[in-house]
Protein backbone atom coordinates (compact mmCIF):
# COMPACT_ATOMS: atom_id res chain seq x y z
CA UNK A 1 0.00 0.00 0.00
CA UNK A 2 2.80 2.33 0.98
CA UNK A 3 4.54 1.64 -2.36
CA UNK A 4 1.34 2.48 -4.29
CA UNK A 5 0.98 5.82 -2.49
CA UNK A 6 4.63 6.65 -3.17
CA UNK A 7 4.26 5.88 -6.90
CA UNK A 8 1.10 8.01 -7.17
CA UNK A 9 2.86 10.89 -5.41
CA UNK A 10 5.77 10.67 -7.86
CA UNK A 11 3.38 10.59 -10.83
CA UNK A 12 1.64 13.76 -9.58
CA UNK A 13 4.88 15.58 -8.86
CA UNK A 14 6.60 14.85 -12.20
CA UNK A 15 4.30 17.10 -14.37
CA UNK A 16 4.53 19.89 -11.79
CA UNK A 17 8.31 19.70 -11.80
CA UNK A 18 8.38 19.63 -15.62
CA UNK A 19 6.21 22.79 -15.80
CA UNK A 20 8.46 24.42 -13.25
CA UNK A 21 11.48 23.58 -15.39
CA UNK A 22 10.00 25.26 -18.56
CA UNK A 23 12.29 27.86 -20.03
CA UNK A 24 11.20 31.19 -18.49
CA UNK A 25 13.04 33.01 -21.29
CA UNK A 26 10.76 31.63 -24.05
CA UNK A 27 8.33 34.58 -24.00
CA UNK A 28 11.23 37.03 -23.76
CA UNK A 29 12.52 35.71 -27.08
CA UNK A 30 9.20 36.37 -28.84
CA UNK A 31 7.95 39.59 -30.38
CA UNK A 32 4.21 39.36 -29.69
CA UNK A 33 2.32 41.59 -32.14
CA UNK A 34 -0.69 43.12 -30.34
CA UNK A 35 -1.69 45.84 -32.84
CA UNK A 36 -0.96 46.23 -36.54
CA UNK A 37 -1.64 49.27 -38.70
CA UNK A 38 -1.52 50.03 -42.40
CA UNK A 39 -0.87 53.31 -44.25
CA UNK A 40 -0.45 54.06 -47.93
CA UNK A 41 2.83 55.79 -48.88
CA UNK A 42 3.27 58.39 -51.61
CA UNK A 43 4.96 55.84 -53.89
CA UNK A 44 2.00 53.44 -53.58
CA UNK A 45 3.59 51.03 -51.09
CA UNK A 46 2.14 49.80 -47.80
CA UNK A 47 3.61 51.19 -44.58
CA UNK A 48 3.05 48.57 -41.88
CA UNK A 49 3.35 49.52 -38.21
CA UNK A 50 3.46 46.80 -35.57
CA UNK A 51 3.16 47.28 -31.82
CA UNK A 52 5.02 44.51 -29.99
CA UNK A 53 4.47 43.46 -26.39
CA UNK A 54 7.81 43.50 -24.55
CA UNK A 55 8.16 40.73 -21.98
CA UNK A 56 11.60 41.71 -20.84
CA UNK A 57 12.40 43.05 -17.34
CA UNK A 58 15.36 44.95 -18.80
CA UNK A 59 13.29 46.74 -21.49
CA UNK A 60 12.72 50.51 -20.86
CA UNK A 61 8.97 50.14 -21.64
CA UNK A 62 6.54 47.25 -22.06
CA UNK A 63 5.94 47.79 -25.78
CA UNK A 64 7.96 48.52 -28.92
CA UNK A 65 6.93 49.86 -32.34
CA UNK A 66 8.32 48.41 -35.57
CA UNK A 67 7.74 50.02 -38.98
CA UNK A 68 8.42 48.59 -42.43
CA UNK A 69 7.51 49.52 -46.02
CA UNK A 70 6.83 47.01 -48.80
CA UNK A 71 4.56 46.26 -51.75
CA UNK A 72 2.62 43.62 -49.78
CA UNK A 73 1.82 42.86 -46.15
CA UNK A 74 3.77 39.61 -46.35
CA UNK A 75 6.76 41.51 -47.71
CA UNK A 76 6.42 43.94 -44.81
CA UNK A 77 6.37 41.01 -42.39
CA UNK A 78 9.56 39.56 -43.89
CA UNK A 79 11.29 42.95 -43.57
CA UNK A 80 10.01 43.29 -40.01
CA UNK A 81 11.48 39.89 -39.12
CA UNK A 82 14.83 41.08 -40.49
CA UNK A 83 14.70 44.18 -38.27
CA UNK A 84 13.48 42.46 -35.13
CA UNK A 85 15.78 40.89 -32.52
CA UNK A 86 12.89 38.64 -31.54
CA UNK A 87 10.77 36.11 -33.43
CA UNK A 88 7.54 37.86 -34.42
CA UNK A 89 4.28 36.09 -33.49
CA UNK A 90 0.71 37.10 -34.54
CA UNK A 91 -1.18 34.98 -32.02
CA UNK A 92 -1.77 37.90 -29.63
CA UNK A 93 -3.03 40.36 -32.27
CA UNK A 94 -6.04 42.24 -30.86
CA UNK A 95 -6.53 45.23 -33.20
CA UNK A 96 -5.88 45.90 -36.90
CA UNK A 97 -6.03 49.54 -38.01
CA UNK A 98 -6.36 50.86 -41.57
CA UNK A 99 -5.93 54.46 -42.67
CA UNK A 100 -9.04 55.98 -44.27
CA UNK A 101 -6.95 56.48 -47.41
CA UNK A 102 -6.39 52.73 -47.70
CA UNK A 103 -10.03 51.81 -46.98
CA UNK A 104 -11.22 54.25 -49.67
CA UNK A 105 -9.10 52.31 -52.17
CA UNK A 106 -10.09 48.84 -50.97
CA UNK A 107 -9.83 46.90 -47.73
CA UNK A 108 -10.30 43.27 -48.71
CA UNK A 109 -6.74 42.36 -49.75
CA UNK A 110 -5.32 43.38 -46.38
CA UNK A 111 -8.21 42.00 -44.31
CA UNK A 112 -8.24 38.74 -46.26
CA UNK A 113 -4.52 38.26 -45.56
CA UNK A 114 -5.26 38.57 -41.83
CA UNK A 115 -8.21 36.17 -42.11
CA UNK A 116 -6.04 33.53 -43.83
CA UNK A 117 -3.44 33.56 -41.04
CA UNK A 118 -4.47 30.70 -38.72
CA UNK A 119 -2.59 32.30 -35.81
CA UNK A 120 -4.83 35.41 -35.89
CA UNK A 121 -8.12 35.30 -33.99
CA UNK A 122 -11.39 35.95 -35.86
CA UNK A 123 -12.30 38.19 -32.91
CA UNK A 124 -9.56 40.73 -33.71
CA UNK A 125 -11.11 44.21 -33.85
CA UNK A 126 -10.84 46.14 -37.13
CA UNK A 127 -11.03 49.95 -37.26
CA UNK A 128 -10.43 52.87 -39.61
CA UNK A 129 -8.09 55.71 -38.62
CA UNK A 130 -8.79 59.23 -39.83
CA UNK A 131 -5.28 60.36 -40.72
CA UNK A 132 -1.99 58.54 -40.29
CA UNK A 133 -1.97 55.20 -38.44
CA UNK A 134 1.81 55.25 -37.96
CA UNK A 135 1.67 58.62 -36.17
CA UNK A 136 -1.15 57.37 -33.94
CA UNK A 137 0.76 54.25 -32.89
CA UNK A 138 3.92 56.27 -32.23
CA UNK A 139 2.24 59.02 -30.20
CA UNK A 140 3.09 59.39 -26.53
CA UNK A 141 0.30 59.13 -24.02
CA UNK A 142 1.00 60.15 -20.44
CA UNK A 143 -2.24 58.60 -19.18
CA UNK A 144 -1.62 55.17 -20.69
CA UNK A 145 1.84 53.66 -21.12
CA UNK A 146 0.86 50.99 -23.70
CA UNK A 147 -0.75 52.49 -26.85
CA UNK A 148 -1.86 49.05 -27.98
CA UNK A 149 -3.79 48.35 -24.80
CA UNK A 150 -5.29 51.86 -24.89
CA UNK A 151 -6.78 51.34 -28.36
CA UNK A 152 -7.96 47.78 -27.64
CA UNK A 153 -9.66 48.71 -24.37
CA UNK A 154 -11.28 51.80 -25.94
CA UNK A 155 -12.82 49.68 -28.71
CA UNK A 156 -13.67 46.78 -26.41
CA UNK A 157 -15.50 48.76 -23.74
CA UNK A 158 -17.50 50.82 -26.26
CA UNK A 159 -18.53 47.69 -28.21
CA UNK A 160 -19.41 45.74 -25.05
CA UNK A 161 -21.06 48.86 -23.62
CA UNK A 162 -23.19 49.00 -26.80
CA UNK A 163 -22.15 52.52 -27.79
CA UNK A 164 -21.02 51.33 -31.25
CA UNK A 165 -21.60 48.16 -33.30
CA UNK A 166 -18.98 45.43 -33.21
CA UNK A 167 -16.58 45.01 -36.17
CA UNK A 168 -14.39 41.96 -35.67
CA UNK A 169 -12.38 40.35 -38.47
CA UNK A 170 -14.99 37.60 -38.70
CA UNK A 171 -17.94 40.04 -38.87
CA UNK A 172 -16.36 42.33 -41.46
CA UNK A 173 -15.36 39.44 -43.73
CA UNK A 174 -18.80 37.83 -43.33
CA UNK A 175 -20.53 41.04 -44.42
CA UNK A 176 -18.08 41.48 -47.31
CA UNK A 177 -18.77 38.01 -48.71
CA UNK A 178 -22.56 38.31 -48.16
CA UNK A 179 -24.48 39.67 -51.14
CA UNK A 180 -27.10 41.64 -49.19
CA UNK A 181 -25.21 43.56 -46.52
CA UNK A 182 -22.15 45.83 -46.45
CA UNK A 183 -19.52 46.05 -43.66
CA UNK A 184 -19.06 48.99 -41.31
CA UNK A 185 -16.11 49.73 -39.01
CA UNK A 186 -15.41 52.14 -36.11
CA UNK A 187 -13.46 55.31 -36.90
CA UNK A 188 -10.62 56.42 -34.60
CA UNK A 189 -9.10 59.87 -34.62
CA UNK A 190 -6.41 61.70 -32.66
CA UNK A 191 -7.89 64.88 -31.21
CA UNK A 192 -6.05 67.17 -28.76
CA UNK A 193 -3.51 64.44 -28.07
CA UNK A 194 -6.14 61.82 -27.28
CA UNK A 195 -7.49 58.90 -29.29
CA UNK A 196 -11.26 58.88 -29.58
CA UNK A 197 -13.97 57.02 -31.50
CA UNK A 198 -15.80 59.48 -33.75
CA UNK A 199 -18.30 57.22 -35.51
CA UNK A 200 -18.49 54.44 -38.07
CA UNK A 201 -17.11 54.10 -41.60
CA UNK A 202 -19.71 53.09 -44.20
CA UNK A 203 -18.24 50.65 -46.69
CA UNK A 204 -19.57 49.56 -50.09
CA UNK A 205 -18.18 46.08 -50.79
CA UNK A 206 -14.67 46.85 -49.48
CA UNK A 207 -14.36 50.60 -50.13
CA UNK A 208 -15.20 53.35 -47.65
CA UNK A 209 -17.84 55.61 -49.19
CA UNK A 210 -18.89 57.69 -46.19
CA UNK A 211 -19.05 57.97 -42.42
CA UNK A 212 -21.59 58.53 -39.68
CA UNK A 213 -21.38 60.05 -36.20
CA UNK A 214 -21.99 58.38 -32.86
CA UNK A 215 -25.77 59.06 -32.88
CA UNK A 216 -26.24 57.30 -36.22
CA UNK A 217 -23.98 54.51 -34.94
CA UNK A 218 -26.62 54.00 -32.24
CA UNK A 219 -29.29 53.66 -34.93
CA UNK A 220 -27.13 51.24 -36.92
CA UNK A 221 -26.86 48.95 -33.92
CA UNK A 222 -30.56 49.48 -33.17
CA UNK A 223 -31.47 47.93 -36.53
CA UNK A 224 -28.78 45.24 -36.74
CA UNK A 225 -28.62 44.07 -33.11
CA UNK A 226 -30.62 43.85 -29.96
CA UNK A 227 -29.73 46.36 -27.26
CA UNK A 228 -29.53 44.88 -23.79
CA UNK A 229 -27.94 47.70 -21.81
CA UNK A 230 -27.04 50.63 -24.09
CA UNK A 231 -27.38 54.35 -23.43
CA UNK A 232 -27.70 57.56 -25.47
CA UNK A 233 -28.26 61.31 -25.07
CA UNK A 234 -30.95 62.84 -27.31
CA UNK A 235 -32.45 66.28 -27.88
CA UNK A 236 -36.23 66.43 -28.45
CA UNK A 237 -38.99 69.03 -28.75
CA UNK A 238 -40.69 70.14 -25.52
CA UNK A 239 -44.10 70.46 -27.20
CA UNK A 240 -46.91 69.53 -24.78
CA UNK A 241 -44.53 69.04 -21.82
CA UNK A 242 -45.55 70.53 -18.46
CA UNK A 243 -42.71 71.94 -16.35
CA UNK A 244 -42.39 72.24 -12.60
CA UNK A 245 -40.39 75.39 -13.23
CA UNK A 246 -40.62 77.24 -16.56
CA UNK A 247 -37.28 77.08 -18.42
CA UNK A 248 -35.73 80.13 -20.01
CA UNK A 249 -34.64 80.51 -23.60
CA UNK A 250 -34.95 76.94 -24.89
CA UNK A 251 -37.53 74.88 -26.72
CA UNK A 252 -35.57 71.63 -26.48
CA UNK A 253 -35.34 68.90 -23.89
CA UNK A 254 -32.13 66.90 -23.59
CA UNK A 255 -32.71 63.45 -22.17
CA UNK A 256 -30.34 60.58 -21.40
CA UNK A 257 -31.70 57.08 -21.88
CA UNK A 258 -30.00 53.99 -20.53
CA UNK A 259 -30.70 50.31 -19.86
CA UNK A 260 -32.10 50.22 -23.38
CA UNK A 261 -33.62 46.94 -24.46
CA UNK A 262 -34.70 46.64 -28.06
CA UNK A 263 -35.58 44.34 -30.88
CA UNK A 264 -36.15 45.08 -34.54
CA UNK A 265 -38.05 43.36 -37.33
CA UNK A 266 -37.70 43.98 -41.06
CA UNK A 267 -40.33 42.66 -43.46
CA UNK A 268 -40.40 42.88 -47.23
CA UNK A 269 -43.95 44.02 -48.05
CA UNK A 270 -43.59 44.67 -51.78
CA UNK A 271 -40.98 42.84 -53.83
CA UNK A 272 -41.89 44.54 -57.13
CA UNK A 273 -41.66 48.11 -55.83
CA UNK A 274 -39.11 47.06 -53.19
CA UNK A 275 -40.73 48.32 -50.00
CA UNK A 276 -39.82 47.28 -46.43
CA UNK A 277 -41.44 47.73 -43.03
CA UNK A 278 -38.93 48.35 -40.23
CA UNK A 279 -40.44 48.04 -36.75
CA UNK A 280 -38.38 48.65 -33.61
CA UNK A 281 -39.56 48.23 -30.04
CA UNK A 282 -37.60 49.83 -27.19
CA UNK A 283 -38.00 49.70 -23.45
CA UNK A 284 -35.70 52.07 -21.63
CA UNK A 285 -35.03 54.08 -18.49
CA UNK A 286 -35.00 57.88 -18.44
CA UNK A 287 -31.69 58.43 -16.68
CA UNK A 288 -31.47 62.22 -16.78
CA UNK A 289 -33.30 65.26 -18.15
CA UNK A 290 -32.03 68.84 -18.39
CA UNK A 291 -35.23 70.63 -17.34
CA UNK A 292 -37.55 70.60 -14.34
CA UNK A 293 -40.24 68.32 -15.80
CA UNK A 294 -42.94 66.70 -13.68
CA UNK A 295 -42.12 63.03 -14.30
CA UNK A 296 -44.82 61.86 -11.86
CA UNK A 297 -47.39 63.10 -14.37
CA UNK A 298 -48.18 60.11 -16.69
CA UNK A 299 -49.20 62.51 -19.46
CA UNK A 300 -45.70 64.04 -19.43
CA UNK A 301 -44.02 60.64 -19.72
CA UNK A 302 -46.39 59.67 -22.53
CA UNK A 303 -45.57 62.89 -24.37
CA UNK A 304 -41.81 62.27 -23.94
CA UNK A 305 -42.32 58.73 -25.32
CA UNK A 306 -44.11 60.25 -28.31
CA UNK A 307 -41.45 62.90 -28.97
CA UNK A 308 -38.62 60.38 -28.65
CA UNK A 309 -40.35 57.97 -31.05
CA UNK A 310 -40.91 60.79 -33.53
CA UNK A 311 -37.29 61.95 -33.23
CA UNK A 312 -35.96 58.42 -33.81
CA UNK A 313 -38.25 57.80 -36.78
CA UNK A 314 -37.11 61.09 -38.39
CA UNK A 315 -33.42 60.39 -37.70
CA UNK A 316 -33.63 56.81 -38.95
CA UNK A 317 -35.44 57.93 -42.10
CA UNK A 318 -32.65 60.44 -42.85
CA UNK A 319 -29.94 57.90 -42.03
CA UNK A 320 -31.41 55.24 -44.34
CA UNK A 321 -31.83 57.86 -47.08
CA UNK A 322 -28.13 58.76 -46.69
CA UNK A 323 -27.06 55.12 -47.13
CA UNK A 324 -29.25 54.86 -50.23
CA UNK A 325 -27.51 57.90 -51.70
CA UNK A 326 -24.11 56.35 -50.93
CA UNK A 327 -25.25 53.01 -52.35
CA UNK A 328 -24.24 51.02 -49.28
CA UNK A 329 -26.53 48.81 -47.18
CA UNK A 330 -25.05 48.29 -43.69
CA UNK A 331 -28.45 47.15 -42.33
CA UNK A 332 -28.87 43.99 -44.39
CA UNK A 333 -32.12 44.86 -46.21
CA UNK A 334 -30.61 42.91 -49.12
CA UNK A 335 -30.37 39.78 -46.96
CA UNK A 336 -34.08 40.11 -46.10
CA UNK A 337 -34.89 40.47 -49.80
CA UNK A 338 -32.73 37.46 -50.74
CA UNK A 339 -34.38 35.26 -48.10
CA UNK A 340 -37.89 36.47 -48.98
CA UNK A 341 -37.74 36.17 -52.78
CA UNK A 342 -37.12 32.74 -54.21
CA UNK A 343 -34.97 32.51 -57.31
CA UNK A 344 -33.94 36.16 -56.92
CA UNK A 345 -30.41 35.31 -58.16
CA UNK A 346 -29.24 38.19 -56.04
CA UNK A 347 -25.66 39.38 -56.25
CA UNK A 348 -23.97 42.25 -54.46
CA UNK A 349 -23.79 44.26 -57.70
CA UNK A 350 -27.50 43.68 -58.40
CA UNK A 351 -28.48 44.70 -54.85
CA UNK A 352 -26.38 47.87 -55.01
CA UNK A 353 -28.38 48.86 -58.09
CA UNK A 354 -31.72 48.01 -56.44
CA UNK A 355 -31.18 49.45 -52.93
CA UNK A 356 -31.16 53.18 -53.85
CA UNK A 357 -34.67 52.71 -55.33
CA UNK A 358 -36.08 51.01 -52.21
CA UNK A 359 -38.52 52.43 -49.67
CA UNK A 360 -38.40 51.79 -45.92
CA UNK A 361 -41.31 52.55 -43.57
CA UNK A 362 -39.94 53.12 -40.06
CA UNK A 363 -42.09 52.59 -36.98
CA UNK A 364 -40.68 53.08 -33.45
CA UNK A 365 -42.54 51.85 -30.38
CA UNK A 366 -40.72 53.38 -27.39
CA UNK A 367 -41.73 53.14 -23.77
CA UNK A 368 -39.99 54.62 -20.73
CA UNK A 369 -40.51 51.95 -18.12
CA UNK A 370 -38.58 53.66 -15.36
CA UNK A 371 -37.24 57.09 -14.48
CA UNK A 372 -33.83 57.50 -12.87
CA UNK A 373 -32.19 59.98 -10.56
CA UNK A 374 -34.54 62.85 -11.46
CA UNK A 375 -37.51 61.13 -9.89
Amino acid sequence: MQKTITRLTILLLVPILLIGCADPKTLERMGLITTIGYDLTEDGKILTTMVLLQIDPEAPQNFAVLTTKADTTKGARIKADLKSPKKLQSGQLRVALFSDEIVKKGLVTLADTLARDPAISDLTYLAVVEGNVNKMLNMENKKFSDISQLIYKELDQNIKGETIPSATLQEVMHDYYSDGIDPSMPILKVSNGEIQITGMALIKRDKMVGKIGIEDSFYLKLINDRYTAGSIEMSISNEGIKYLQQPEGTDKLVVVLDTIRSNSHINLINKEKLEFDLKIKLNTRLMEINQAVDLKNPANLKQIDKELSKKMEDDLGKFIAKTRELGTDPFGFGEIYRKSVRDSNMTAEKWHEMYPESKVNVKIDLEIVRTGVVE
